[in-house]
Order: C-alpha cells, then structure tokens, then sequence
C-alpha cells in the first residue's frame, strides 16, 4: 500500500514531478552533465572558428592601411626611413653582445654598457623592424640587400623616431616600394629636329662613315674639304633650330636646364648653341610641395598610356602572333597530310631571307636618296657629289654582295617547294603573306609602342633617400605615391580604397608579393563553376541509381562503402592520378593520338576485327535487353533473370572492347598533332583540374543525394504510382523536385571542398604566374587549354616560395581573406537558389 504523501506525489502535475530527484539516481543518469558537455563542445568549436576567421579578418584588412614613415639613426651613422613593421622584446646578454660583428662597434660598445649599468645580468630590451624598401638601390650598399631592417633600442641615437613631413612611400612596378624625400619634379620638353638639320646630318653620317672606301690621302683630303661647307651649314641650322628652341621655352616656369647629348645637364642660361648639342630642356619643379603638385597633375595622363601600351602588347600583338601561329600550324599540317614533305623549316627560311633582302633594299633606297639630296644641294658635278656617286656605288656592290647568297637560296627554296603537293604550294604562299603583313604591322605597333614610351619617359620624379643617395623615378613605374606623414584619414581612406582597387583589379608583380590577384579570383571561380557542372549531374545519376533502381545486395554494399571511403583518401592521389591519367594518357591521346600516349597500336586488320566483334557485342546485348524488357510478362523469373545477367555480361564485353578499340586504334593520330611537340591537352590545364576536383568531391555530392532521395516521403511515390505514372516519370516529375533542396546541399558542400584545393593543383593545372585568363573575349571565349591560376596556390607561394618572406606575409592574410569570400560568395548563391526550391517543394525539403 502506499502512503497519503506518496498518493499526493503522483497526482502531481507532470511538469512539477520532473524536477525532483530519485532516491539513488545519480546525476550521471539524469543527463544534465552531457548537456553542458555537448553545449561546451558547441561553444569551443564556435570560438575556434570565429578566432580563426576574426584573426584572418583582422589581419587581412589591415595589410593595405597607410602607415606612418619613421626615421631613425643609429650611432654607428645608418639611417633608415620605412613603416614600422613589428616591435619585440628579447634578453641582452654578455653572449649575444660578443656575437655582434665588428662594423658595430660603437652599438657593441652601447650594448656592453646597459649591460654592465644593469649589474652583468641579463637585461631586457626592444627591436624594432622596420620595412625599409629601396631594395635596387640598398643591394648595391650592402651585402644582404633586404627589404626590411631591425634595430635595437640601444643603438639609437635619439630613442624616439623621427616623422619626416614629406617622406614618401612609392610603390612601383619593379623593385618593391620605395621610401625617400620628393626634391624635384622634372618634364623634359625634347628638341623636334628639322627636316634640313635631319637630311644634312644623314649627308654627314653618309660620308664619315665611309671615308674609309677612299684609299688615296688627297682625295680623301679633298673630300673632308668638300664636306666642311656641309659641316659647317649642318652646325649652322643646328645652331639656329636650338636658338629657337631656347627662346621658345625660356617662358616656362620652375628651373630650366638643357640636357646635352652626353647626358649633362647645365643651367639652360649658360648654354652657348653654337658648341653644345642640346637635346631637350628640362622643366624642373624643385621643392617637395611643388614635385608634389606636378605629381599629381600629370600621373593619371601617364598611367592612361602606359594601359594603351599594356592592351598593344597584350591584345593587338598577341592578335598578330596568333594569325602568324595559326599560318605554321597549316604548315605543319601539310607536312602530316603528305609523308615526305618538310615545308616548316624551308617556309620560316624563305620569310627570314626575304625579310634580310627586304631590309637591305631600304638601306639602298636610303643611300640613294642621300646621294639625290647631295646632288640637289651641291650639284651633280660638285667635287662631294663625284665623291658621294663613288661611296654609294661602293655601298650598292657590298649590298648586292650581302644579297646574292640570300637571292640564291631563296631560288632554291621556291624550287623545293614548286615540286610539292599545289595544297603545299598554297599554304606556303598563305603563310608568306601572312607573314609579311604580321612583320608590317608589328613594326607599326612597336612605333606605337615607342612613341607611348618616349613620351612618358619625359616625366619623372627627382627622389632623395634617407642616406641622401639621389634617385630618378620614371612616372610610368609608379603605381601609386603618397607623403604618408601628411595624410589625413580622408587621405589614407583613398589610399587604402586604391589599394585595395588595385588588389582586386590588378596582375601580380613582384614575384606575386604585390600588385593584383584578377587572374587567381578568375581562374578560382572558372575551375570551381566547371566542376559544379561536371560533378553535381554524375553524382545525382549515381546516388539515382543507387537509391531508386539498384537492388540492395553485396555489390551494392561494397559501391556504398567504397564511395564512402573514397571520400577519404588523401587530396594530393587525386593530383597523381589526374596527373598520370587525365594528362599523361587522356591528354596526350587527344594531341596525338594512341602512339603519343605511349599506347599500343593495333595492326589495320585486327583493329577493324575488334570492330566488327564491338558491333556484334553491341547489338546483342542491345536485342537481348529489349526482348527481356518487352517480355517481362511472357517469361519466367528464371529465365527473365538469366537473360538480364547474360545481357549485362555482354555489355561488359562491349565496353571493354570499345574502350580497346579506342586507345588502340591505327586510325587516330590526334586533333593537334601540328602543335606537337608543344601540347595543348597534354599538360596541365583547366580542364584536367576541374575533372580531378570534380572526382575529388563526387563522393560528396552522391551522399548528400541519396540521403535528399530518401528523405522524400514514400507516399509522394505512390500517390503517383496511383495515378499511373511510371517509375521514372515519378522520379522525374516527383523525387527529384523534392530532393533539389538536398541535392544543392551537396552541390555546396562539393564547391567549398573544391575551391579550397592546392595540392592537387599543383599537378594538374595551376602556375606561379599565368596572365593569360581561362575566360576571355576571343573564341571559344572557355578556354579548357591554358593554366590558370588559383588562389589557394597563390597563398601557398606568397608564404613558401616568395624570395621576402616579411614583405609577403600581410599577402598571405589578405589572399586568405579574399579566397574565404569567394567561396562565401559562389555558396551563398547556392543557397539563394536552395532556398527557392525549398519555398516550392516544402514538404519534401531536406
């Protein structure tokens, strides 16, 4: 029986009863402890996730951040200007102060006496590191030219640092920054020369430079006398074009200074034109407030032309090297359509010798209207013209000399080449031509080039480095200049926006330590949308099969446990076998076919066997699987199920015979056999890096696929079975809309494992440095054949492979932080799309 108390008890509200204990239950059993423990489990793997991403954040905004340029002087007479980069602190001993090398002396003797005042007890004291720069002009000073420098506290003459006013950070695109004090600002305004000071210095140069052909002493006296007139007008006009030029210029502002032809440069006020060669006039804005203000004035001006240079270069010389490339390849492929015909090496020969015969026509043409314009000045019966006549007929024979041997073998080339095939004949002709109008416009372009350079080469920026040690600065290899200690913080706003423009936009420089990242966020997203493309319809059709249509049984075990484990396997086998596979065979057979793969080859007859045994295979297994489906009805379980084993095995036959006969063939001998022995397909390219990563993560895709498929409610499937609809009309019109919400769960989770690969890129596609994109405006516009790169590796070369370690290490973070937001970025869209699927099949979202 029991008592009032315990009657009470149970007639107690449920909720109330809960809360109290149990004789003899131990809190173990009651739970409460594996709450706090998962929650604190919970609780540590959030805050090991949001202190990873709040130190990559932290670090990786900070990079670009202006910092202040701090001078210090040392008591043995370094000084140093840069941002300061770290401070530490470390144990001075009697130890380290004996290892201090004997250029120090006056630190050591610093060192010894902290020492000694601290009681010859180890005494702590602060470094400083300090990013310096200047690296092309500090190599030459000193002997371990480095970016950085550190300094301890007791070599400092003046324990605080120094904050110049106009100390100026440079970043360029060479060498690294550069740090110093802004003295001048200099345009060069160049002398324009004259038509009559350029014919009569090419009248000059025509006859100095063959005087040697006149062998006589009085006649070559004679011709010095005849020339001196010529002489004598040529300093005249000269004289006279740089008078003028003087009093045209006198009006600018700043300092001016005449540049000689030697290189000198003198106040233009003492220049006397009738002895000085002047080339140009340099307009100098001295002082850094002024330097400044012209820097500003004319930097963008440059920077627009060094672009239009940088778009020559890239895109309308690479054009015209393309049209040429594509002209030898037409070549190389007449050699392979007729056995026996060498015409690459006969047709690059006949262009070059035409080219040399070409050229040295124009130096005739040239010399020949010099000796007109002698004549049309001196007279064609002048003593200098006779002699003119004699040195151009000379200079005619030497030049008919230099061309007889070409001349003769390019005879014997269009001989060669007349008995080949009238297809050879053609596409000789075609690449001839195209070869002339390549070599005419490349040298328009490179005049556009020149002219580009030439003018941007007039301005520049006069530096003073802390050691006072003076350094001309062009402003086309500036990217970006700022006097940091005078900036405000809307001032270092724009410097970090620019920056971070730059960053963004940019190519790399600087062995990828500066500069931009636009081709690795390119190459990162293509690689990584391709292999969403190949993975997610492979392992959707797996997981399909699998789920909806495979029997349950030891095969199909064994598939589950091997998907399962597969997904396990070390990253960097998958890099080995796309590598081995993908490249070493897959590639090079589509280049060259079986005998480039190092595959055996068939014999004609035996291929064509295999063929017919394929054929055969093929169309029995094809009748006996229709007849089996067809006549379910009609035929008993036994034989239903002997036809459909013997069905299967028959198609197992034809695979195999068809996967031989493709590698084996005779027939094959590649799509670009004319690139060889460059490969196109075999090396490493985007298309092998996305396969590889796209096996990397399909057994992710399937197991998130299969657990969607079942997680669709088994009344779903009947209702339409109940209807009427087949079993793949239910799949398609049903399961699959409501397991899209799971199936883009894997497609998620597969692009965050792929995009965030390194080592098995490193075997399949990416490069250091690969400036051309995967993705561009000229067809196929998707180019599967080019590296790329990624930034994952660039994280990886930015801190294993950089030749500054110091200098790249706040890349490190930022790259990190960017690649985190790309992936960020393509998930989020993913889980934009997911979330619109899920609003439409709601009941079955997974």
């Amino acid at each position: 029986m029991t008592s009032p108390a315990q009657n009470d008890a149970a007639a107690a509200p449920r909720e109330k009863r809960g809360h109290v204990s149990k004789p003899g239950l131990s809190l173990l059993a009651q739970g409460e402890p594996m709450v706090w423990l998962t929650g604190g489990s919970l609780a540590l793997c959030l805050l090991m996730i949001f202190g990873l991403l709040s130190l990559v954040i932290y670090n990786g905004m900070r990079t670009f951040w202006p910092g202040r340029l701090y001078q210090v002087e040392t008591v043995d007479g370094a000084i140093y200007l840069g941002e300061a980069a770290g401070v530490e602190r470390f144990e001075l001993t009697e130890q380290l102060i004996n290892s201090f090398p004997s250029e120090l002396k006056k630190a050591r003797e610093k060192a010894l006496e902290k020492f000694e005042a601290a009681g010859s007890v180890p005494v702590e004291v602060e470094r400083r590191q300090y990013r310096t720069g200047n690296f092309d002009i500090i190599s030459n000073f000193d002997r371990e030219g480095t970016h950085y420098h550190t300094v301890n506290e007791f070599e400092l003459v003046q324990p605080e640092a120094e904050l110049p006013e106009w100390a100026m950070v440079i970043e360029r695109l060479s060498w690294g920054r550069f740090y110093g004090m802004p003295v001048e600002f200099k345009l060069d305004h160049l002398r324009p020369i004259s038509a009559d000071e350029e014919q009569l210095n090419d009248i000059v140069l025509l006859i100095q430079s063959n005087m040697y052909r006149i062998s006589d002493a009085d006649q070559s006296a004679q011709l010095k006398e005849a020339l001196a007139p010529v002489e004598a007008e040529l300093a005249k006009t000269r004289a006279a074009n740089i008078d003028a030029f003087i009093a045209e210029n006198k009006s600018l502002e700043g300092e001016l200074r005449a540049k000689l032809k030697s290189g000198e440069e003198k106040p233009l006020a003492d220049v006397k034109s009738a002895e000085e060669n002047v080339v140009s006039v340099v307009q100098a804005s001295v002082g850094p407030e002024q330097a400044w203000d012209k820097y500003n004035e004319f930097h963008d001006e440059v920077i627009s032309r060094s672009h239009r240079r940088k778009e020559i270069e890239e895109f309308e010389v690479g054009e015209v090297n393309s049209e040429e490339e594509n002209a030898r390849l037409s070549l190389r492929d007449e050699e392979i359509n007729h056995p026996g015909v060498f015409v690459v090496e006969l047709a690059n020969e006949l262009a070059r010798l035409q080219g040399q015969v070409a050229t040295l026509d124009e130096i005739g043409e040239k010399n020949q209207a010099t000796l007109k314009q002698i004549e049309k000045r001196s007279g064609a019966d002048s003593p200098l013209a006779k002699f003119s006549q004699e040195i151009v007929k000379g200079l005619a024979t030497d030049l008919a000399d230099q061309q007889s041997q070409p001349k003769k073998r390019i005879a014997e080339i269009k001989e060669l080449i007349a008995g080949m095939p009238p297809s050879t004949q053609g596409a000789v002709d075609n690449f001839l031509k195209i070869r002339e109008e390549s070599t005419q416009r490349t040298v328009a372009l490179q005049q556009k080039i020149n002219q580009l350079n030439e003018e941007n080469a007039r301005y520049v920026l006069h530096m003073q480095t802390a050691q006072k040690i003076d350094k001309d600065i062009p402003l086309s290899e500036i990217v970006l200049a700022f006097p940091a200690n005078r900036l405000s913080l809307a001032g270092q706003l724009g410097v970090y926006m620019s920056r971070w423009g730059e960053f963004l936009m940019d190519d790399p420089r600087e062995a990828n330590s500066e500069g931009g990242v636009f081709p690795a966020i390119w190459g990162t997203v293509a690689m990584t949308m391709i292999m969403s493309v190949i993975v997610v319809p492979f392992g959707v059709l797996a997981a399909l099969y699998l789920r909806e249509f495979a029997k349950p049984g030891p095969i199909v075990s064994a598939i589950r446990i091997s998907i399962n484990n597969l997904a396990g396997v070390p990253s960097i086998v998958f890099g080995v076998f796309g590598f081995a596979f993908l490249i070493g065979n897959v590639g090079r057979f589509i280049d060259g076919g079986p005998r480039n793969a190092d595959l055996p080859v068939m014999s004609s007859n035996r291929w064509y066997l295999l063929l017919m045994v394929l054929a055969a295979t093929a169309c029995g297994a094809f009748m006996m699987s229709m007849y089996a489906v067809s006549n379910r009805r009609q035929l008993t379980g036994g034989r239903n199920l002997w036809l459909g084993k013997f069905a299967l095995l028959l198609w197992i036959v034809a695979t195999g015979a068809f996967v031989t006969a493709l590698a084996t063939t005779p027939e094959f001998n590649g799509f670009f056999t004319s690139h060889l022995p460059n490969p196109v397909f075999g090396k490493g390219c985007l298309a092998w890096a996305s396969i590889t990563l796209a096996l990397l993560t399909l057994p992710v895709v399937i197991v998130a696929t299969e657990e969607a498929l079942a997680a669709v409610p088994n009344s779903l499937r009947e209702g339409s079975y109940g209807c009427g609809a087949s079993k793949w009309q239910t799949i398609w019109r049903i399961v699959l809309p409501h397991a899209l919400p799971g199936i883009m769960t894997g497609m998620i989770l597969a692009m965050a494992r792929g995009a965030g690969e390194v080592a098995p890129l490193m075997l399949v596609g990416v490069l250091k440095l690969a400036p051309e994109l995967p993705i561009d405006f000229s067809p196929p516009f998707l180019h599967f054949d080019r590296s790329f790169m990624h930034l994952g590796f660039h994280i990886y070369d930015l801190g294993f492979q950089s030749q500054n370690s110091e200098a790249a290490k706040p890349m490190v973070y930022t790259t990190t932080l960017l690649l985190i937001a790309v992936i960020a970025m393509l998930n989020l869209s993913a889980i934009w799309l997911r979330a619109r699927l899920r609003r439409r099949f709601q009941p079955g979202q997974f």
